[in-house]
């Protein structure tokens, strides 16, 4: 069983090295056919997903580029070096007068490049052939431009007395790389300097070949680590599923039990309270009603019997003169509306007469205190 497991884990491994995708073992047992198919596609992609033609083609455009970058980068560092050197030349010339060689040797070299920079820009599509492009700037040619330059006939000459100049300032200048790349002591020789500083472009595709080589080990340790965190995780899963069937099968299977003694002991308890809450009612009606209040109760239920019976007896003399009353009819209304209409005219009498009477007993009383 350990062969079998350890085939499908490093198949996983194979695929996941080869391909952009992340498999574990459990896959490879269940996915057999996808295992195969992402083998046979490993075959003809890389790890990036891109086809091995295509891969062949960006490698060689990539090495096509790599040498023209660096046919570039030379012509262009002798360029900028070409400037510094003439702007240098021009710094120093206003502090400490040259001598008249080294200005004609300044002016031709200035001039030199001004006519090269110049035949640069004669195109307006350098990548185009001559047929295609017959037009340039101005109607110029670069053999016109040439003619046109007064020391033409003496590049030779300059080129001899120029390339030693340039060749001091690029060694400075890789020494002062050196010195950057790494510390050296004052001591250290010219020779030993521009040696190691011949030796540094190795270095650095040394170290970067160390650089790319760690980045590829940390790439494999990253893909171990991603393989041990699934493995502890399928794991963990696997154990969790062992855990869940021992509950299944011997801990649920006592559950039904167990509600059943709970249910009944709650069933029993709630059956006690009632009964605690039955005796409680009973005692607390023993002592809210005693044979005093018993009697008061009585004869308060008496008084209210006989006050009832009155109402009653009061309620049914009401309703038999109502009764009498609307069997006379529709005119009982009228009566009714005549009789209070004579009761407020007496009402009003009466009030007159009392009031008479108090103005005669008033007017008496003066009459007697001025006699």
């Amino acid at each position: 069983m350990a062969a079998p497991a350890r085939n499908l884990q490093n198949r996983a491994v194979q695929v996941n090295m080869s391909l952009p995708v992340h498999l574990t073992s459990r896959d490879s047992e269940q996915y057999p056919e996808l295992v195969k198919l992402l083998n046979a596609l490993s075959q003809h992609i890389t790890e990036n997903g891109t086809s091995c033609s295509v891969q062949k083609d960006l490698s060689q455009a990539e090495e096509s580029l790599k040498r023209e970058k660096q046919f570039y980068l030379q012509f262009h560092i002798l360029h900028h070096e070409l400037q510094e050197f003439i702007m240098d030349q021009e710094i120093a010339g206003h502090d400490v007068a040259p001598s008249s060689s080294a200005a004609q040797l300044h002016e031709a070299i200035k001039h030199c490049l001004y006519t090269a920079e110049a035949a640069d820009y004669l195109h307006p599509n350098p990548t185009a052939s001559d047929e295609a492009q017959p037009c340039t700037l101005l109607g110029l040619t670069t053999e016109q431009l040439q003619r046109a330059n007064p020391h033409h006939k003496r590049l030779q000459s300059l080129q001899q007395q120029l390339i030693p100049q340039i060749e001091d300032r690029l060694r400075k200048k890789c020494e002062e790389l050196v010195s950057f790349h790494q510390s050296q002591p004052d001591s250290e020789t010219d020779q030993m300097a521009f040696a190691k500083a011949t030796r540094l472009p190795d270095l650095l595709l040394s170290q970067s070949s160390q650089l790319e080589e760690e980045e590829r080990k940390l790439k494999l340790d990253r893909a171990h680590r991603d393989k041990q965190f699934w493995q502890y995780y399928q794991a963990l899963m696997d154990s969790l599923g062992v855990l869940e069937q021992l509950i299944t099968k011997h801990r649920l299977r006592l559950q039904a039990d167990s509600d059943t003694i709970t249910s009944n002991w709650l069933s029993a308890r709630c059956h006690a309270m009632c009964l605690k809450l039955r005796v409680f009612e009973a005692r607390l009606l023993c002592d809210t009603y005693t044979p005093e209040v018993v009697t008061a109760l009585k004869q308060i239920k008496h008084h209210l019997n006989r006050a009832i019976e009155e109402r009653d007896k009061d309620v049914s003399r009401l309703s038999q003169a109502l009764q009498a009353y609307q069997s006379i009819g529709m005119g009982f209304d009228q009566l009714v509306r005549e009789y209070e209409q004579l009761q407020a005219a007496i009402d009003n009498k009466t009030w007159a007469l009392t009031e008479l009477k108090q103005s005669l007993v008033s007017d008496s009383a003066a009459e007697w205190k001025t006699d």
